[in-house]
């Protein structure tokens, strides 16, 4: 199943664990990989750089807050 939030969990993972820049979610040619996965998908389903960053950060702060 196609979720924004599984989209945006994943598309996280990439950029962390692949060192990839946040603003690759921006990018045409990336938004277009994710359209190919699932063609029907709208523009409010894929996640922006700012989405990105925001999920990194708050599961940051999550893993923080285990820590303690």
């Amino acid at each position: 199943a196609f979720s924004r939030e599984d989209v945006l969990r994943m598309v996280a993972e990439f950029v962390v664990c692949d060192d990839q820049p946040i603003a690759v979610a921006n990018k045409t040619s990336f938004r277009n990989c994710l359209v190919a996965m699932k063609p029907t998908a709208m523009k409010a389903d894929l996640p922006s750089s700012h989405d990105v960053s925001t999920f990194i950060h708050n599961a940051f702060i999550d893993f923080l807050q285990q820590l303690k």
